[in-house]
């Protein structure tokens, strides 16, 4: 008989994945039951899992807040069989999940929090659009089954309303693809909320500018490249980049604020200084770039992601940029190592990564609430069954991302002098790249 004295630490050394630092998992994905199966599926790949009752039972005790040491226990317990066999039974999925980028694991237990009203939310109204866009997170093209009406979205207004909400920023797919997008747009605008629209730009025309004037709307339209065909391939779409260079003549025109957004990518950044020159020829007043991060329809298009220095080159040259009329600059990742770092030592405390789940959210055009768009598939809450306040304080994921600290990053960041400024910066793009806690995967400093 093996000894009672046994200890979590000691059984993660096993593998050098699961290591003793991090000992508390979590799966947050959806199970799904199909006759005497249960059915996973990777959001990040696409592939498909098959499990028993038994690997069911597993996952469901991962929940952020059982140690594994408590989970084993308690499944020894219930099949009176000793921690070691049912461990070794248990480690083939807990790897294989965890090497996938799936199963999460942390130091520490998850808490529940009482946190303000976000500040903003990003309301994908629909999933339908006109265009195919190669790195698309939400691969739209058509509409999903089951997207909110325009009554419930004016019923899910009024409650932003009355929590306090004060920006929503409503995105797609594309839209203006819906039939009730100004109804929803102005309804908003009337319960006081400011009203932002990320849009391709191809559907503005001169009356739709000056709606967007009239509720004092804010616009982001992507454009990738001042050359067409550039931009026309990203979105595969020919003729999609005079479309959106009218809608943003029109919407300049009508003096709709506009904030120019390129997705930085390996077919474009190259192209990126003349687009910055030919956005303030547009006399638009912001001018964003993001990276490409392989979600979505972009797990097809991997090879559209840019290398951490390429992209240092060309922030440190929009960077140096600042300093010249034109349209302003908004924040870049990690540009914060091209000014010293704070005098301090970091916290282990702070916060990781960005604001989601903080001070803003996404919900789908379906109705879940997610941190951010990227991680969809998640078991979280809908809309449609409970209120968005109740989802806010209550729900696992949400409270999940917000007891996430410095401390769960391994490698090159902890001993960075800028992490208490980036923290870590995006979780996405580590999960898309199947390590969420890893050292930023985007980061020129972590990946010299």
């Amino acid at each position: 008989m093996k000894s009672q004295a046994w200890k979590s630490d000691t059984i993660l050394k096993k593998s050098n994945i699961l290591t003793s630092d991090r000992h508390v998992p979590y799966y947050p994905f959806r199970i799904k039951q199909k006759e005497n199966i249960w059915i996973i599926r990777n959001p990040i790949t696409q592939q498909e899992y098959e499990l028993n009752n038994s690997a069911y039972w597993l996952l469901s005790l991962c929940d952020g807040y059982r140690t594994l040491d408590e989970i084993i226990t308690e499944l020894s317990t219930y099949h009176n069989t000793d921690r070691y066999t049912i461990l070794d039974l248990c480690f083939p999925l807990l790897e294989k999940l965890t090497k996938d980028g799936i199963l999460w694991w942390r130091r520490n237990r998850m808490n529940f929090w009482k946190s303000p009203a976000p500040a903003g939310i990003l309301w994908d109204l629909t999933s339908k659009c006109n265009l195919r866009c190669k790195h698309c997170v939400v691969s739209g093209g058509e509409a999903e089954r089951d997207e909110l009406n325009t009554l419930q979205c004016f019923e899910l207004i009024n409650e932003f309303a009355e929590f306090g909400i004060t920006q929503l920023i409503l995105s797609g797919g594309e839209p203006m693809m819906r039939d009730d997008f100004f109804e929803i747009a102005e309804y908003a605008a009337k319960k006081e909320i400011f009203v932002q629209v990320a849009t391709n730009g191809t559907l503005i025309d001169e009356n739709a500018s000056q709606r967007f004037a009239r509720i004092d709307a804010c616009l982001q339209v992507s454009l990738d490249s001042s050359e067409p065909s550039i931009h026309d391939q990203f979105r595969q779409s020919p003729g999609s980049w005079n479309k959106t260079i009218k809608g943003i003549k029109n919407l300049v025109q009508a003096g709709v604020p506009v904030t120019l957004a390129a997705t930085v990518t390996t077919i474009n950044i190259g192209n990126i200084p003349s687009l910055y020159k030919y956005a303030k020829e547009l006399g638009v007043q912001t001018f964003r770039i993001l990276p490409f991060i392989p979600f979505g329809r972009g797990i097809y298009a991997g090879e559209l992601e840019v290398a951490p220095e390429m992209m240092r080159d060309i922030t440190k040259l929009l960077f140096s940029k600042r300093k010249e009329a034109g349209p302003v600059i908004s924040s870049m990742e990690f540009e914060c190592t091209f000014s010293p770092p704070l005098d301090h030592k970091t916290n282990a405390n702070t916060r990781i990564g960005c604001d989601g789940a903080i001070s803003y959210c996404t919900i789908t055009s379906e109705g879940d609430v997610l941190p951010c768009n990227y991680f969809a598939g998640a078991e979280v809450e809908n809309v449609k069954d409970k209120s968005f306040r109740w989802i806010w304080d209550h729900s696992r994921f949400l409270n999940y991302f917000r007891s996430l600290k410095v401390s769960d990053i391994y490698g090159s960041c902890q001993q960075c002098d800028w992490l208490s400024t980036c923290r870590g910066s995006c979780l996405a793009a580590n999960f898309a790249h199947k390590d969420i806690f890893q050292s930023n995967c985007h980061c020129w400093l972590a990946n010299p």
